[in-house]
C-alpha cells in the first residue's frame, strides 16, 4: 500500500480548503487522495516484477509460436510498438500466455476499486472493443477481453459496478487475474496491507496537530471513553 506520509500531491486545486473550509483538513484530505492514485500504481508495478515482462511488443509478435509461458505488455512498451493501433488508448496490460500448446492474449482493464458510473463504464468498454477490433488481424492469437476488479471476489458485484456494460464473461477478480499470470493473490494483498498501521498512525497524528481540530477530538474521546 502506498505510505500517506510520503505522498505528495501534484496538483493542490483548493477544493479540499474549500469542502472543511481549513488549509490544514484541506491538505491532509489532498494527500488522502494522492496515496490512494499511488496505490493503484504501485498494484500494478507489484504485478510487472512478478512476471515475464515483454520488452520489444513488435519483435514479440512476429513470432508465430510464442514461448511457453506467460509474459506481460505494460503502457510503456505498449506506446513503443508499431505494429498494433492503440489510438491513444492503451489497456493496462497485454497478457500473452501459451500453456498446452494453446496461445491467448488477454487485453486487460485493472481497477483498484470496482463502481464506476455509467459514462466512464461505457467508454471503457468500448474503448476496449475498438481495440481489439483495430488490432485482431495484427494478433495471431485468441483474444480475451478482461475488466479486473482487483479486490472484488464476486464477478457479479463486478459487472454490475460496471452498470451491466460488461459481460459476465469479462469480468474478472483479482485472484483470477493472478491464476491467469500465475502468481500468488493473497501475497501481493499482504504486501498492500503493510502500511495500513503507519497509514493510520500519520493521518491520527496529523489530525491532533491541526489547531482547529483537536479540542474537538479531545471532546470526543471523553464522549466515547
Amino acid at each position: 500500500m502506498a505510505r500517506l506520509r510520503d505522498a505528495r500531491p501534484k496538483n493542490v486545486s483548493g477544493a479540499y480548503d474549500r469542502i472543511f473550509d481549513n488549509a490544514e483538513l484541506g491538505a491532509l484530505a489532498s494527500k488522502i487522495q494522492s496515496a490512494v492514485i499511488s496505490s493503484g500504481n504501485e498494484l500494478e508495478r507489484l504485478i510487472a516484477i512478478m512476471v515475464q515482462n515483454i520488452p520489444d511488443l513488435d519483435q514479440f509478435l512476429t513470432q508465430e509460436i510464442m514461448p511457453d509461458g506467460v509474459f506481460l505488455v505494460r503502457k510503456k512498451e505498449m506506446k513503443k510498438c508499431q505494429t498494433l493501433d492503440f489510438a491513444g488508448a492503451e489497456p493496462d496490460f497485454m497478457v500473452f500466455k501459451r500453456r498446452d500448446n494453446q496461445q491467448t492474449c488477454h487485453i486487460i482493464e485493472l481497477k483498484d476499486g470496482h463502481v464506476f458510473d455509467t459514462k466512464k463504464s461505457s467508454a471503457e468498454r468500448q474503448a476496449m472493443h475498438g481495440f481489439i477490433e483495430r488490432n485482431a488481424p495484427h494478433i495471431q492469437y485468441r483474444f480475451q477481453a478482461h475488466f479486473c476488479a482487483f479486490n472484488q471476489e464476486d464477478k457479479h458485484v463486478i459487472r454490475d459496478g460496471f452498470k451491466r456494460k460488461i459481460s459476465l464473461e469479462q469480468a474478472m477478480t483479482g485472484r483470477e487475474f493472478c491464476e491467469l499470470l500465475e502468481i500468488d493473490y493473497d501475497n501481493i494483498v499482504a504486501a498492500r496491507k503493510a502500511d495500513g498501521p503507519d497509514n493510520i498512525e500519520f493521518f491520527l497524528s496529523e489530525l491532533a496537530r491541526i489547531e482547529a481540530v483537536r479540542p474537538r477530538l479531545i471532546e470526543l474521546l471523553n464522549i466515547y471513553r
